[in-house]
């Protein structure tokens, strides 16, 4: 893996670019005020920014006389991070740029869920693309995989889900970072998710959320005063624990097999983006009984943790995404504390590429938006 002394910022420059990145156009002066910082230094640290790349002058016209404000926002072209996020049948992997923005997409099928595979893919999808784009290699903060798993007790490391047996049990951000050009961060599929929605999507002006992911499993993302929380083993937010296994449950794998049993051809979860509830009855049959499965599971969290909203997403389709937040009555799931404030619950902005924004952001995140604990901006 290599050196990554171009991402390398000091806590003050991160302050400063995670200043820019919540509030451009932000002038100097506003940074300085923001960020508790001399003006002196906050010019000196945007100055620093500006040589790496990161940053760069817009300009804003009164419409009066003089010289027109020149406030900072981020300059999009200046880091990329590669995302990769799969499932049993399928990888998606694309670069997102600096600001946020989705540059290249491609899916690519392969019959085996296997370590080796998604990192040779990976690598050659990486490649593939900065040549497309012109993207010098130097530019890439990272790679992101967006793993479906937990952390176990010993070893230390990501565990796949017992969905995908041959991932399981073993060191995969060793061995993707063994197969990758670029640096590589491996986060579970829920809390990379929530690293997307804090990044570019609905989480980016909240402080506090729950992002409720529905996947193979039921997980959570939890992202508490602008920082993803993990708990002590990196677990925090996994509400799927209070739906019994073995029994029907508002997960993604429970819907592809609740969809087989009936008759409906739905190998994986691509295959949802053709079916429309209104077309296919044990469809809505499940969206109808998930939803009112998940009052339960959202009413708990929320009380416990009092997020600013709720997230609603995953490996759906954004339509399904939908349709299953309609069937959810959150009157009815804050009935039994409705004297307290009900936090909002809401849909995943970030549509069908959620899952790869979120695997992408995860390198954004850790590397130059990654908040210090003695300071939130």
């Amino acid at each position: 893996m290599p050196e990554t002394t171009l991402w390398t910022l000091s806590p003050s420059e991160r302050t400063v670019l995670r200043a820019i990145w919540r509030h451009a156009p932000i002038s100097r002066n506003a940074i300085a005020k923001l960020t508790g910082l001399a003006p002196a230094s906050a010019t000196r640290l945007v100055r620093d920014l500006e040589l790496r790349g990161l940053v760069a002058d817009s300009v804003l016209r009164s419409g009066g006389r003089g010289q027109p404000s020149r406030p900072l926002t981020l300059r999009a072209e200046g880091a990329y991070s590669f995302g990769v996020y799969f499932s049993h049948s399928y990888m998606e992997m694309g670069l997102i740029d600096l600001a946020g923005g989705l540059v290249s997409h491609e899916r690519l099928r392969f019959a085996v869920a296997d370590a080796e595979v998604i990192a040779q893919v990976a690598c050659a999808g990486l490649l593939r693309q900065t040549a497309h784009l012109g993207i010098s290699l130097d530019r890439v903060i990272g790679a992101g995989f967006a793993l479906p798993g937990d952390f176990g007790e010993t070893p230390a490391f990501l565990k796949a889900h017992a969905y995908f047996p041959a991932l399981f049990d073993r060191d995969l951000a060793a061995e993707f970072a063994s197969a990758m050009p670029v640096p590589v961060f491996v986060e579970n599929d829920a809390a990379s998710a929530a690293l997307g929605e804090r990044v570019n999507g609905q989480g980016r002006d909240l402080k506090s959320f729950l992002y409720v992911h529905i996947g193979h499993g039921i997980g959570g993302g939890l992202v508490l005063d602008g920082r993803l929380y993990r708990g002590e083993r990196g677990n925090a937010g996994v509400i799927g624990t209070i739906y019994p296994m073995g029994e029907p449950r508002p997960s993604g794998q429970d819907l592809l097999e609740s969809l087989a049993a009936r008759g409906v051809a739905a190998a994986d979860f691509d295959a949802l983006e053709d079916l429309r509830p209104e077309d296919c009855p044990p469809l809505r049959q499940w969206i109808a009984r998930a939803g009112a499965q998940l009052e339960t599971g959202i009413h708990i969290a929320a009380r416990i943790l009092d997020p600013s909203a709720v997230i609603l997403g995953g490996r759906l389709p954004p339509h399904i995404v939908s349709a299953l937040l309609q069937a959810i009555d959150v009157d009815a799931a804050f009935k039994p504390s409705r004297v307290i404030p009900a936090p909002p619950v809401l849909a995943s902005s970030l549509g069908s590429f959620a899952g790869l924004i979120g695997a992408a952001s995860i390198c954004l995140f850790e590397v130059l938006f990654k908040e210090e604990e003695s300071a939130v901006v």
